[in-house]
């Protein structure tokens, strides 16, 4: 990721924007190759992601949650460190909130560090928090993953996708490139899904238990020979795509 001139002070007011707006793809420039962060949950420690990609994926999926909100209470420049108060709200009510604090330390414009912390309590301050993905059907997750293509809006693919997903792409033949991980589905399909020269338009599709079976359409010009019908098979595990393979006719 190159080097931007963006200062310490406007690289945190951008990410807290980014949760007050639920702007997962706003996080997308301000997160360091070599970015780590320490999550609040679970104790001891907190769960350690290491990488770009590990970082932005756990950030992208809390922002986008509606659901919730959060509330920056005080934020603190100095040099390249930073320090945000703030309030996490996950219900109406006054015992659904939770106080806490987030370390950054940003470097050349990009945040490098996060370490959070809370008050103690059993709340939801992890992807896997009741009422996200756990509770997704298969059906929802189909639809959402769909949307995310025919809208080309990637963001909805946050939070959808399994740290162990593996993707069969439809080719080459004989076997189709094979993508291993989390991170590397979401690039490919983010790639895919902001290419606004392809128009995929999903068919009827049918679910049998955490298998869906989605026929599609894809377009990229207004010729006759400019599209193809394929289909795809998802597993669909914990409200996660857990492997996908692609086909289409050849």
């Amino acid at each position: 990721m190159p080097t931007t001139t963006r200062t310490t002070a406007d690289a945190v007011d951008r990410f807290t924007k980014a949760f007050l707006d639920h702007d997962a793809e706003a996080l997308t420039e301000l997160v360091g190759d070599d970015c780590v962060m320490d999550a609040i949950q679970p104790a001891p420690d907190g769960a350690r992601y290491v990488g770009r990609e590990a970082c932005l994926a756990f950030w992208r999926e809390l922002a986008s949650d509606r659901t919730t909100r959060f509330e920056p209470e005080d934020v603190a420049v100095a040099g390249e460190r930073a320090t945000i108060r703030w309030r996490y709200r996950f219900g109406a009510g006054p015992a659904e909130s939770v106080r806490g604090v987030t370390l950054l330390r940003v470097r050349d414009g990009l945040i490098v560090e996060a370490l959070a912390y809370s008050k103690t309590g059993g709340v939801p301050l992890a992807p896997e928090a009741p009422g996200t993905s756990a509770e997704r059907t298969t059906r929802q997750v189909l639809d959402r993953y769909n949307e995310a293509f025919r809208a080309h809006d990637p963001a909805l693919l946050t939070g959808l996708i399994a740290d162990d997903c593996v993707i069969e792409d439809s080719g080459p033949a004989p076997d189709g490139v094979r993508r291993e991980g989390g991170a590397a589905c979401l690039a490919r399909w983010s790639e895919l899904a902001s290419n606004p020269a392809l128009r995929f338009t999903p068919e009827p599709a049918e679910i049998h238990g955490d298998l869906a079976v989605q026929p599609w359409l894809l377009q990229w010009g207004d010729g006759e020979q400019d599209r193809v019908r394929g289909v795809n098979l998802l597993r669909i595990r914990a409200g996660r795509i857990a492997e996908a393979r692609g086909y289409v006719k050849a």
